[in-house]
């Protein structure tokens, strides 16, 4: 993504909760000096079109599930921007719900995890070979899921898994991205996120109670939020890893 020409380059944020909109993806995008279009398709907004001025799209989390677009059709709306925007090479990353969105859009069925095993708080990252170029030797991730049990979709190189979900970051082509942890979420977006979560949540095999996230987002958060926005640098400049898929 370059700034070229008279008209200012933008991108494309969908979220599923209009007071998510402290993040550091979207605060990071406006620093570099491109206009940022925010829609919540879940509260009837439309998704902007790809026109020639967009030059990426991130597709944010949220409470719905993939297979819910029966009774949320804006997921299937959602869906049919993703196919868009994989036809026509558009920079793409997706979040949590989103990278779930992703891999279904690319034919991965999606759904919880058979052992109903939850991640809410501080995890190990483990990349695969390929993913250490992106991840490093691992990383302590924010995870905010109990959905999110799916496999590497068809074409896509996997990236990363965690010690109870087998898909937890991969890439299909050289610039769209799939991550099931929140590298985006700063320390008000995940006290909100404990706020309106059930409590039954974290009563889930695997998940941490509340205090716990919050002792360990200041522990990790710093590191996190380094890597995102080193990973956003190389994103936006489409300075990603260009390798073929395994």
């Amino acid at each position: 993504m370059t700034m070229t020409g008279t008209k200012q380059r933008s991108v494309i944020l969908i979220t599923h909760d209009r007071d998510d909109k402290d993040d550091r993806a979207s605060i990071w995008l406006a620093g570099q000096g491109y206009r940022l279009d925010w829609c919540c398709p879940a509260e009837g907004e439309a998704i902007p079109p790809i026109t020639d001025e967009v030059v990426g799209a991130v597709i944010y989390g949220g409470k719905y599930d993939v297979g819910e677009q029966k009774s949320f059709t804006f997921l299937v709306d959602e869906l049919k921007f993703i196919d868009d925007a994989l036809e026509k090479g558009t920079p793409l990353l997706g979040l949590c719900l989103g990278g779930q969105l992703l891999a279904h859009a690319l034919g991965e069925p999606v759904g919880p995890h058979p052992a109903r095993h939850a991640e809410y708080g501080y995890y190990d990252l483990v990349p695969t070979e390929a993913g250490k170029s992106e991840f490093g030797s691992g990383l302590k991730v924010l995870q905010s899921h109990w959905h999110g049990w799916y496999g590497t979709p068809k074409g896509a190189v996997k990236l990363a898994r965690s010690e109870h979900f087998p898909e937890q970051a991969f890439r299909y082509g050289p610039s769209a991205y799939g991550f099931q942890f929140h590298p985006e979420a700063s320390r008000a977006m995940l006290a909100r996120w404990i706020g309106r979560r059930p409590a039954e949540r974290h009563q889930l095999p695997g998940a941490f109670p509340p205090d716990r996230q919050l002792a360990d987002n200041l522990v990790h958060d710093r590191a996190l939020g380094d890597w995102f926005h080193r990973f956003l640098a190389r994103w936006s400049s489409g300075n990603t890893v260009r390798e073929a898929a395994e």
